[in-house]
């Protein structure tokens, strides 16, 4: 027989859509002999567990505040320290909401000190929240469920798991060490470690004791540590610090091949731009622990930029035209105008280049996303 407690039931009554779904169910089944108690209860609490699943972190009205001790310089302010302290209070986040499903990649992007770390350890558990709930797997990460533990990790580059415990031996031992910490079958170990082998291009250097290691293959080798056990949910933070241009774009490769053959919810901070726009195709834009923006990241361009760029390919040395009615010329060469344009003036400035007799041609650029943040983390500053 199967037995749910009380306090399962009491969650029901604030999830209406699941009880919808079990309706549903019934109507189904309406046709055919009724289930007994014991099939009914089983079906109803099943379908609730896969939809209350769908969400793979939850986060409502979360704050965090820091206290921060204020001294004045010198003997005389560390004297008066020992008798009365000041305190400044930072909130680091503000209040911030947001919803992740199972499986997605997101991008979480902002300033130095806009909340995106503490974020992330609050969401493994590191940090207890000022205030606010938040919810990963169904769990609460401070909670420090033994289930919750085994389906997360918290990676932050090339300082990790590896170069506490195995300073002095090569990155395989780590990996058997871990194997046997989850419990992992050998024959599933081997295709999971050959799989991110392969992928990452890491074949000489797992046998390579881990100190003789430069800080970027450490970075790889911590990758593979953090992933092994195949989390259900990753939270990785500035992964592709110290890497090069090739290392990091197969990093970003390797991680969508992750994230595809293991389902896992992945995400990822990092101030280079290029890293959230190939990985996730939504971005949470924070800034001084407010979130600015939550949502598609093609649609952010468009719901940010005030402006487009318009490239005019002219007549070499054809025209001493002042372009700078249309908008700010950003560059002024021979044979090429560039300018920056309000979005409302942008047809109408396009259609009367086109009627110039000097002009060849035209093309309309979105702004990139980077200039797009630089300017909006510019104006909230100001």
């Amino acid at each position: 027989m199967i037995a749910y407690n009380w306090r399962h039931l009491r969650r029901l009554a604030f999830i209406p859509f699941q009880k919808l779904e079990v309706q549903s169910w019934a109507e189904q089944q309406s046709d055919k002999s009724p289930p007994d108690s014991t099939q009914t209860y089983h079906h109803f609490f099943l379908r609730w567990e896969v939809s209350q699943m769908q969400l793979a972190v939850e986060v409502t009205d979360l704050v965090k505040v820091y206290r921060k001790e204020k001294r004045e310089a010198g003997l005389k302010g560390a004297l008066k320290s020992l008798f009365s302290r000041k305190y400044e209070e930072i909130r680091a986040l503000d209040g911030i909401s947001f919803e992740v499903q199972q499986g997605e990649m997101v991008g979480l992007v902002g300033p130095n000190g806009a909340g995106k770390t503490t974020t992330m350890k609050i969401l493994c558990g590191v940090l207890y929240p000022t205030s606010g709930t938040v919810r990963v797997l169904g769990f609460t990460p401070t909670d420090r469920h033994p289930e919750f533990l085994k389906n997360i990790s918290l990676f932050m580059g090339q300082r990790g798991f590896l170069s506490i415990t195995i300073w002095d031996l090569p990155p395989i031992d780590g990996y058997e060490f871990i194997r046997s910490i989850y419990e992992i079958d050998r024959a599933e170990f081997k295709r999971r470690l050959d799989f991110f082998v392969e992928m990452l291009g890491i074949s000489e250097l797992i046998d390579t004791p881990l100190r003789k290691l430069s800080l970027g293959e450490r970075t790889k080798v911590e990758l593979v540590a953090a992933l092994i056990h195949y989390p259900k949910v990753v939270l990785l933070d500035e992964p592709t610090i110290g890497l090069d241009i090739v290392s990091q774009k197969r990093l970003r490769d390797f991680l969508k091949a992750f994230n595809h053959e293991s389902g896992a919810t992945v995400i990822i901070t990092s101030h280079y731009m290029r890293d959230v726009e190939d990985l996730g195709k939504r971005l949470i834009v924070l800034h001084k622990g407010r979130i600015l923006y939550d949502g598609a990241r093609e649609e952010i361009v468009q719901k940010l930029s005030k402006t487009k760029s318009i490239k005019v390919k002219i007549v070499p040395n054809g025209s001493t035209f002042d372009f700078s009615k249309f908008g700010k010329v950003l560059y002024t060469g021979d044979s090429e105008v560039l300018l920056e344009v309000e979005n409302e003036k942008v047809r109408n400035t396009a259609k009367t280049l086109l009627d110039l007799d000097f002009v060849i041609d035209i093309s309309i650029e979105e702004t990139p996303l980077e200039d797009i943040l630089r300017e909006v983390f510019t104006d909230e500053t100001s």
